[in-house]
């Protein structure tokens, strides 16, 4: 038996490969599945689309071995990187290693364990080796006993197979060379080491006897000259070195080296600009060499049509000029009909034109399906160019082609033309003419895969035909939702019909509804827009719903809604219809919305006041319907009672500052609150403020106006300086808000200097220190806060400074 058995090292190369990494991650990008995001989802950036192609479709059913089998043995090119595939080329690694084990297993007769192989060609180092080849040119020693057990280095060991550890070692030497972290070190490559090793190498190729270790060397020779930059001598060397290996002897011809070498010599041809030579390189390195497929692919490079002309004559056959169509047809960028139309002249049954169909069908998808209703179609322009101009034209172009190929029924599955032309047709928005169609593909087809794919055409067009948001269509969306199959088998099938749903209920004017197409409550918890609230309530208030109205709304009640309705109100200071909302909720249920002590004194913006108890009356948490009660019994109780009003009017106050954006009970009157929106304070906006997960907006209550009249109210009716000073200064505390408030503000540049407020905004501020510095209050107030002792001690701000 011949030791004719080859060590590849080339996996470990990989490393130095990844410099097409970018360009790799773009392809799949653009040919990955249309990502759904969510408007309010964590991507808010992601191509929003809609695809109802079946992943299987380029599969068949060997019903003998009850599995999935590609259409063809080759891998179509636009499979490459696709989900049609899966992730074919998801581990090249992994697709190197078997093939090279594989074809070392056919070497060895199967006599040797893989695993040991796998040791010897990846794990093992070079004095391992060394002492094994040592060991074999002596009657007495062993196999060295670091390797022993291992079947590889016992057989090479017993039959005296020299020729293949020398080279191992070589290839092992070679290794460190042909492998980089980056390409700042290919760049340091050394060159004369490189250049020696190529001239040990030939020497080593010259004496081998064996053929098919002369090929091996022939491999490592010439990646050694293209990895070094000589271009020239690498191609010279595959000149030189090829003629001298017996094709016969070598196995040539069932080898995977040749395709390796071709590589090598691809990429210096590449290098010195022959690049149609190339090309047709790297055509025929995709076609038979599955773990360089991805870098073939990467590298096919054509730039003119001169280098076109020249690749397609080196052809030497229609296979192969269809090969080379189908690389240029798989571009992204391309619109393929043109290269299509080439194949199927040249080869109609040519098994690249089934994936390379649905490729340009999937492209029509991304600019024109769901565009009407596609709510994020000015993102996708704006961000993706989606739709381009002239798509449309194209897709009429494709329709005509595909009809075409359809009526020749030269193809081996017409039935999937014909069904993919009903589908470009109702892409372009031809319902009637998609219908026809479609009803003949219902009658021919008979594949399960294909009628699966037939059905999945016809819902989306069902649901692209819904008009109106009536009773009726509702009822047939929830049926889709629930009872469908294909609803839950292809993940568009969700963006796609709560997409339609949402326009049509915005064109209906139905907003609220439209709303819950795709998100919650939330949205308008975070803001409370009146006449959305009121349409849900009417909703859930309606004697019949329909499945679908029960399915929007059946996470929150009238309870919930009555409760933000209450809400809103607060925010705008009427109490009395707040109260009037949750008079309607039973009081039983008022304790789920939280409970709130806005009462507490303090003179400090803090996030959180750890007290729970009233500073002035003790009083405990209330929940909000009490709240709210509350609230009213001390303005009424104020009107009634001179005696005591100043203390319930100062505590109205408290309350109202307290609840506010600004006060650490803001939830009494607010579900969210951002810190964001210290940056966009702006009275003219009524407190609602753009944030990027809330479509709506949030509305913040950052109007103190109405704290400020009850602390006015406060210090005019008090009895005591101390209370008029404890007044003076909240009411200070609400004019400096609304000056951040208003249009003169304008954040200092820099150095946390304090901001200078303007006179009619002091009033408050010169009260307190022109009236009420003899009290007890004030001297407390200047140690407490360093704003108005800055304030006190130097009077108007000069230069934005205290």
């Amino acid at each position: 038996m011949h030791c004719n058995i080859f060590i590849s090292t080339d996996i470990l190369n990989l490393r130095g490969k990844l410099k097409w990494l970018p360009q790799l991650i773009c392809l799949i990008f653009l040919l990955a599945p249309f990502s759904v995001s969510n408007a309010c989802g964590p991507q808010p950036f992601s191509f929003h689309g809609y695809t109802f192609l079946n992943q299987n479709i380029l599969f068949k059913k060997d019903k003998k071995a009850n599995k999935k089998k590609a259409v063809e043995t080759t891998p179509p090119v636009v499979a490459v990187f696709d989900q049609f595939y899966g992730n074919y080329f998801a581990k090249n690694d992994s697709v190197i290693i078997n093939e090279n084990i594989a074809e070392w297993e056919e070497r060895y007769c199967g006599l040797v364990k893989k695993a040991d192989l796998e040791f010897m060609v990846y794990k093992s180092d070079t004095t391992d080796l060394e002492i094994l080849l040592t060991n074999m040119g002596s009657k007495s020693l062993q196999v060295p006993l670091r390797l022993r057990g291992n079947s590889f280095a016992e057989y090479v060991w017993e039959n005296k197979c020299t020729e293949n550890i020398e080279y191992l070692i070589f290839a092992k030497r070679c290794e460190v060379h042909v492998t980089a972290e980056s390409s700042w070190e290919i760049s340091r490559r050394n060159v004369p080491a490189m250049q020696h090793l190529i001239k040990t190498g030939r020497k080593a190729f010259n004496r081998t006897k064996s053929h098919y270790m002369r090929l091996r060397y022939a491999y490592q020779i010439i990646r050694l000259a293209h990895y070094a930059g000589l271009y020239e001598e690498t191609l010279n060397l595959y000149d030189k070195l090829l003629p001298k290996i017996d094709k016969f002897e070598s196995r040539y011809e069932e080898s995977i080296i040749p395709w390796w070498i071709e590589g090598h010599r691809a990429g210096a041809l590449l290098k010195r600009k022959r690049r149609a030579e190339a090309s047709y390189l790297y055509a025929k390195i995709f076609r038979f060499c599955p773990s360089r497929r991805q870098s073939a692919y990467l590298s096919f490079s054509i730039q003119t049509d001169e280098e076109w002309a020249d690749c397609l004559k080196l052809c030497q056959s229609d296979e192969e000029r269809a090969m080379i169509y189908a690389i240029r047809a798989s571009n992204p960028k391309s619109r393929a009909v043109e290269e299509m139309a080439a194949i199927y002249r040249l080869d109609p049954a040519n098994p690249q034109l089934e994936p390379l169909l649905l490729q340009e069908i999937r492209k029509i998808e991304r600019h024109l399906l769901g565009l009407k209703f596609n709510h994020r179609r000015k993102e996708n322009k704006r961000r993706y160019g989606v739709p381009v101009a002239g798509i449309e034209n194209y897709a009429i172009d494709l329709q005509e082609f595909v009809r075409k190929v359809r009526s020749e029924t030269k193809v081996p599955r017409p039935n999937l033309w014909l069904i993919t032309e009903g589908y470009l047709e109702f892409l372009a928005g031809d319902f009637y003419a998609a219908e026809k169609t479609f009803t003949e593909a219902a009658r021919k087809v008979e594949d399960e895969v294909l009628k699966e794919q037939l059905d999945a055409f016809l819902l989306a067009m069902e649901i692209a035909k819904f008009d109106k948001p009536t009773s009726r269509v509702e009822d047939m969306a929830y049926a889709i939702m629930k009872e469908n199959e294909l609803y839950r088998r292809y993940p568009s099938f969700q963006s796609y019909l709560r997409d339609k749903m949402r326009y049509l209920y915005e064109e209906a004017g139905q907003d609220s509804k439209a709303l819950l197409t795709y998100s919650n409550l939330q949205i308008l918890q975070v803001n409370p827009v009146p006449n959305m609230v009121d349409e849900l309530l009417a909703v859930l208030q309606k004697p019949e719903r329909t499945q679908l109205e029960r399915l929007l709304t059946e996470r929150f009640s009238v309870s919930d809604l009555l409760d933000l309705k209450a809400i809103y109100m607060m925010g705008e200071g009427q109490m009395e219809a707040a109260a009037q909302f949750y008079a309607r909720i039973p009081a039983t249920e008022w304790s789920k919305y939280g409970e709130y002590n806005p009462f507490i004194e303090n003179f400090h913006d803090l996030v959180n006041i750890d007290s729970s108890k009233d500073s002035l009356t003790q009083t405990v948490s209330l929940n909000r319907g009490d709240l709210i009660n509350t609230l009213l019994e001390l303005e009424f109780q104020a009107k009634g009672n001179p005696e005591k009003a100043p203390i319930y009017y100062y505590k109205l106050g408290l309350a109202h500052y307290n609840m506010s954006y600004f006060g650490y009970e803001w939830k009494a009157m607010d579900y969210f609150r951002s810190g964001t929106t210290w940056n966009k304070l702006d009275k003219s906006r009524r407190g609602a403020y753009p944030y990027w997960e809330y479509p709506l907006g949030n509305r913040e209550n950052t109007d103190v106006s109405r704290a400020l009249f009850f602390f006015e109210k406060a210090r005019l009716m008090a009895k005591t300086s101390e209370l008029k000073a404890k007044a003076t200064f909240q009411a200070a505390r609400c004019e400096q808000k609304l000056f951040f408030m208003s249009d003169l503000y304008q954040p200092p540049p820099c150095c946390n200097n304090i901001p200078l407020l303007p006179q009619e905004y002091l009033y408050n501020f010169d009260r307190l220190k022109n009236e009420f510095s003899e009290t007890d209050f004030y001297e407390w107030i200047i140690e407490e806060c360093q704003y108005f002792a800055a304030y006190a001690r130097r009077g108007r701000a000069i230069d934005g400074r205290w």
